[in-house]
């Protein structure tokens, strides 16, 4: 099958897997953040704003997803920050975990008329201490959108979240694929490694070897992988991240294999599965 007969995946590296690395005194520069994710074979990357992106964009051959924040009335400047990004894709993190559905949504709703005047593709993160924190929130404010526009709205997926408040046990696809409608629109995902206890757990156990808790993980992608392409076109661009937080961030642990080697190893696993899903 040819390149252009089947959807592309496009993987970009979460550029916060390098704070405080390689020390908290000694942190890398913006452009040596770039500079690795090239090398190691990414093409794309993805951090908040910073007026250094585009020239490091350029100089690195790298595509930008931007992350923002959406709460209040804010929005309109964060979604013209982004703007000046040249972003691909915008990440959204919509709100606060007290805010009300109905709330929310009216923010939602209120921003895309603007995101799209700036051509910005703009996908509303499933992520804790939001809006979306629960399937119960987030899936509310999709109704409210569907029933006001005609449409689906348009999730970033990190499913890790979702695991966690809800303590699941694999296999994850199940509850987590609950809403085929709600996958369909998907173009920006966030594939950090979870189980029901940890929104992060380590890809590999420091010695090469995928850690037991992995392959669970593994399996949910490769079918969440399915489930997307059913709707897919050949048209269609997934930009997919095998995010990993450092140590700093509370996410990983001070007993994980380095953050930024498992996010490299999650890329290549990820690949095999989308290569194998689209017959590569």
């Amino acid at each position: 099958m040819a390149t252009s007969d089947r959807p592309q995946m496009k993987l970009f590296a979460a550029l916060w897997s390098f704070r405080e690395h390689p020390s908290a005194q000694a942190e890398w520069t913006l452009d040596q953040k770039f500079a690795e994710a090239k090398r190691c074979g990414f093409e794309a990357v993805n951090t908040r704003p910073d007026p250094a992106i585009p020239g490091l964009c350029a100089k690195h051959g790298l595509e930008f997803v931007v992350t923002i924040d959406a709460e209040g009335s804010d929005y309109r400047e964060n979604l013209r920050q982004a703007r000046a990004m040249n972003p691909k894709r915008v990440n959204v993190q919509l709100c606060d975990h007290d805010t009300p559905p109905a709330e929310a949504a009216r923010v939602w709703l209120a921003m895309q008329p603007i995101a799209d005047d700036l051509g910005l593709q703009i996908d509303l993160e499933l992520h804790r201490n939001t809006a979306t924190e629960v399937p119960e929130k987030a899936y509310e404010i999709a109704d409210i959108f569907q029933k006001a526009t005609g449409k689906t709205i348009r999730f970033c997926a990190d499913f890790s979240h979702f695991a966690v408040v809800k303590s699941l046990a694999p296999p994850y696809a199940p509850f987590l694929l609950a809403r085929p409608d709600l996958i369909a629109p998907i173009r920006q995902i966030h594939a950090r490694p979870f189980n029901g206890h940890h929104a992060q757990i380590p890809a590999t156990d420091g010695a090469g070897n995928l850690s037991p808790e992995f392959i669970p993980w593994l399996a949910f992608m490769d079918e969440f992988f399915a489930l997307m392409l059913k709707t897919a076109t050949p048209q269609d661009v997934f930009y997919v991240c095998a995010e990993f937080g450092p140590v700093v961030s509370g996410y990983g642990l001070s007993c994980f294999p380095n953050p930024w080697q498992d996010q490299v190893r999650t890329r290549d696993e990820l690949r095999k599965l989308w290569q194998k899903r689209c017959g590569e």
